[in-house]
């Protein structure tokens, strides 16, 4: 896995290890003393209660901690960011990580721009989590200098065997300079998503403090070179994509030992979530539309996306939203498709019945996942469900058409074509399906 920071695990420092916990909370603070007790059994836990004790002052001897674990929220309206801020400037922190009953990952950015070392909301704070943060904010940095991604010393790693491969593909797409000191211009806050071979972080460009998303890939441990091709396609079809309902891109980077795309970073949640909350009919329709508008901006480009979901629907700050994760995406003129002959490439309950059996796809397969999001969207449930994948693709093939309740009966038309089994069958582009959302809105409100 690539890894924003190098570190080496050694054992523990002769004296015992100490943290002191700020919170207002005397109950939580003998609780999470419990917990680093399980994992850490020879730390010293101090309990600081700032309802009883008031803010530590200037003259505070923090020097007498290895780890500070400090609340967001301290009663009242004190914030524990403040005080971080205050404390910094009195003089040198311990590793400080803030915890939270209430947080997101703009707070957690914010955090990390103000001094915190790491950041963890309450609710997912488990014996193993905290003894881990507490053991790599202070075990492992005892002994170690931390890098942010300096590419002289992540390419003494171990080379790939397939290095003859990864140097043709680097040729193509020169890495950035190296040299002591170098780094690729971003600073890592959190760790956001995880997959077979990439990590996505929460991230931040250090020329102005930007907060965006960086997916990583590790080349020192990639096998199949066809992973690192489709890394490197991803990042080219999002950059050569510009429009207002697909991801904006930022940069993208390869060196012999990792490969990094930045791309935007979305504040409001993706689709999904918004569907587990209940969607209105004007939001479907109108969340359809602009869907459609960023298919008709990939289409344009003779690429298809093969793998829409709700997941995979991004909302920013001003609630406009943005087709992301082109990760299986292709080029319609490609003559390789980068996957076995007859594989299945996109998720299960999304897929298109050609998609399902293996067949070769065009722009009309996004078309279909269109309309099972449709149709989720206004009904909270999927259009096909089984107990199984090959049972699930068996009913994107043969099953019936789904029915919407009789409410959404005028939108019954459109989402049969959607939904055909026969590509033939559907909207012959994204733009015909935005013409013919216009005129079902038009229609609904006569």
């Amino acid at each position: 896995m690539a890894q924003p920071t190098i570190r080496t695990l050694v054992s523990a420092s002769p004296r015992p290890l100490r943290a002191i916990i700020i919170d207002d909370s005397r109950e939580y603070m003998v609780m999470l003393r419990r917990m680093l007790a399980e994992t850490l059994p020879d730390i010293e836990v101090t309990e600081y209660d700032p309802d009883q004790q008031g803010k530590p002052g200037p003259n505070f001897d923090w020097s007498a901690y290895d780890v500070l674990l400090l609340d967001h929220n301290l009663g009242g309206h004190e914030n524990g960011l403040d005080w971080l801020v205050e404390f910094q400037a009195a003089g040198p922190l311990p590793p400080t990580i803030l915890m939270t009953a209430q947080g997101n990952d703009y707070l957690a950015a914010r955090a990390i721009k103000l001094g915190a070392a790491d950041y963890v909301r309450k609710q997912d704070v488990t014996t193993w989590r905290i003894g881990r943060m507490v053991r790599e904010l202070v075990v492992d940095d005892a002994v170690t200098a931390e890098i942010d991604c300096d590419q002289t010393l992540c390419e003494e790693r171990a080379r790939p065997p397939h290095l003859d491969i990864l140097e043709e593909l680097i040729a193509r797409h020169p890495p950035r300079p190296s040299g002591p000191g170098a780094s690729i211009g971003y600073r890592f806050v959190r760790l956001i998503g995880q997959g077979a071979s990439s990590r996505v972080y929460l991230a931040e460009r250090t020329s102005d403090d930007n907060t965006l998303v960086l997916k990583v890939i590790d080349l020192a441990h990639v096998r199949d070179v066809h992973i690192v091709e489709r890394f490197i396609r991803e990042a080219e079809i999002v950059a050569a994509i510009s429009s207002p309902y697909v991801v904006r891109f930022y940069d993208f980077g390869l060196t012999p030992s990792y490969g990094f795309i930045a791309m935007e970073f979305f504040t409001r949640g993706d689709l999904k979530q918004r569907i587990e909350r209940g969607i209105t009919r004007d939001d479907a329709v109108n969340y359809v539309r602009h869907i459609a508008l960023g298919l008709q901006a990939i289409h344009a480009r003779g690429i298809v996306h093969r793998d829409l979901k709700p997941g995979n629907i991004m909302f920013r700050a001003d609630d406009s939203l943005a087709l992301a994760d082109f990760g299986i995406a292709r080029r319609l003129d490609e003559a390789s498709d980068l996957t076995n002959a007859g594989s299945v490439l996109g998720t299960p309950n999304y897929l298109s019945p050609e998609q399902a059996l293996g067949q070769v796809v065009d722009h009309r397969a996004d078309l279909y996942a269109v309309g099972v999001m449709l149709y989720e969207m206004l009904t909270g449930r999927k259009p096909f469900r089984a107990e199984s994948a090959s049972a699930l693709v068996f009913q994107h093939v043969h099953a019936e058409r789904p029915i919407l309740p009789a409410e959404f009966a005028d939108l019954q038309p459109l989402l049969d074509r959607l939904l055909a089994v026969d590509p033939a069958a559907r909207f012959a582009s994204a733009g015909e399906l935005v013409s013919a959302l216009e005129r079902s809105v038009a229609c609904h409100a006569a």
